[in-house]
């Protein structure tokens, strides 16, 4: 490119003193001059016009036959033209395959950018949720999906779980719907069919809710004539006598279990949901205090910090339930001599319920099973502890009925803290609220908005 720039320059100069002598010869050396420096001018502005009208032609047309520096433009443009549109080529061809492929899927998939305005979908979502090109681009995702639930999913950014909801386009179809942050916190979203899942899960919890109700009456009857026999125990055998307390004890146990399958049937199915209040923890932790005693038998240490001026917007008998279930938990897998520690803190965004013991532990590995239905780490605890193994289920329902969430922390022979994180608007620190009306105080939260 140099060697150019210095050929043209010296043909130039070379024509200029050319001209020049001419001048000085013809004695007009000046006139000359100027014709020579306008000839040249108005032959750059020449080529330019052609540069222009070629590139306005997008350059689709080979270049103009152009010598010297205008000709090596040409040539340079007319070559990255020629990369660029090889290029094109290559990304329209990668998109193509990734629509295509994307097309294909029988999940929905959704481009959506921060404030959740459509940008793109796949078929299999189109047919999901009903979606229509051109006049659902650019609309808001939660004017398609018109559900409370996706509401506050989508808008409180709750997308650590997916989120199962009725399809907007097919009836008695539900979906599945989780979303993933990316780039500009724009959203992706996948969207799947689960009306087969959906239906199999509730006849799993209609069986389990309507088998309970079936078993308690059978299960009274047994329990009525263990109670008589109880009355004539003193003149039976010493090995009857036995056998009418290990019968008393694993009824007794048969009764709880149906009593919790009960219970998280209907936390599942959310049906009659109880009213929620604001509800005073210190007089809650007594309640709780009184149900342990019993149990401690000075082998325990059972100690409550919880502020007389906390108070907390819920469903009472739902939080005593799984405040309880976490206290015996703790009671029941802690050693003699053990201390558990009840307590509550505010912070700014969260209100802290937590249940700490020094017991056996768990290994961090089956603390995402935790939750399950029945799960024990240990099989052998069951007949030890007279457990359920559906206290932690319920404490699962129970806080998501309170848009909160469980947090465990455990090592083996370390001990466990079970944590309950409660939404800020959910706790208050006043001891004023005492004096003011429910309805005065509530939150705008999900409880109070399904109830209007």
């Amino acid at each position: 490119m140099k060697e150019i720039w210095r050929r043209a320059i010296l043909n130039w100069s070379i024509g200029l003193i050319a001209v020049l002598v001419i001048g000085v010869v013809l004695k007009h050396p000046l006139e000359l001059v100027f014709i020579y420096v306008l000839g040249s001018l108005y032959l750059q502005f020449y080529q330019l016009y052609q540069f222009h009208s070629w590139l306005r032609r997008s350059g689709k047309a080979s270049p103009p036959e152009s010598s010297g520096i205008w000709g090596e433009v040409f040539d340079a443009v007319y070559r990255l033209q020629k990369k660029q549109r090889k290029s094109k080529r290559r990304m329209r061809q990668a998109l193509n395959r990734v629509e295509n492929s994307t097309a294909a899927l029988k999940e929905g998939v959704i481009m959506a950018d921060s404030q959740g305005a459509l940008e793109w979908w796949n078929n299999s979502a189109g047919h999901l949720l009903g979606l229509m090109r051109p006049v659902d681009r650019g609309q808001p995702i939660t004017n398609i999906l018109r559900n409370p639930d996706f509401f506050r999913y989508f808008s409180q950014k709750r997308f650590g779980e997916p989120l199962v909801i009725k399809s907007p386009a097919k009836e008695g179809m539900y979906i599945e719907i989780q979303t993933t942050l990316y780039d500009q916190n724009d959203h992706l979203i996948f969207v799947r069919d689960v009306t087969r899942l959906h239906l199999l899960e509730q006849m799993r919890k209609d069986f389990v809710a309507n088998a309970s109700h079936e078993l308690k009456t059978p299960l009274t009857v047994i329990k009525g004539y263990l109670e008589t026999l109880g009355m004539f125990k003193d003149n039976l055998p010493a090995s009857m006598q036995r056998g009418i307390d290990n019968m008393t004890d694993q009824s007794a146990r048969m009764e709880q279990l149906i009593e919790d399958l009960l219970l998280l049937s209907r936390l599942e199915a959310n049906e009659k949901p109880e009213n929620h209040q604001w509800i005073n923890l210190a007089e809650l932790a007594t309640t709780l205090q009184k149900m342990a005693n019993p149990l401690l038998d000075e082998r325990f240490e059972l100690n409550f910090d919880i502020p007389n001026d906390s108070f907390i917007y819920g469903a009472y008998n739902e939080l005593y339930s799984a405040f309880s279930n976490l206290v015996l938990n703790a009671i029941k897998y802690s050693p003699e001599g053990g201390n558990i520690q009840v307590s509550w803190r505010n912070t700014e965004v969260s209100g802290i319920f937590t249940v700490k013991d020094e017991g056996i532990g768990i290994d961090p590995r089956y603390i995402p099973r935790l939750t399950e239905r029945f799960f024990r780490v240990d099989k052998g605890r069951s007949s030890a502890t007279g457990g359920t193994g559906l206290g932690l289920a319920i404490v699962k329902h129970v806080l998501i009925h309170h848009s909160a969430k469980l947090q465990v922390n455990s090592q083996p022979n370390y001990g466990s803290t079970f944590s309950c994180y409660f939404p800020a608007d959910r706790v208050r620190k006043d001891p004023l609220l005492q004096a003011v009306t429910n309805t005065d105080l509530a939150p705008t939260n999900d409880s109070q908005r399904e109830r209007t």
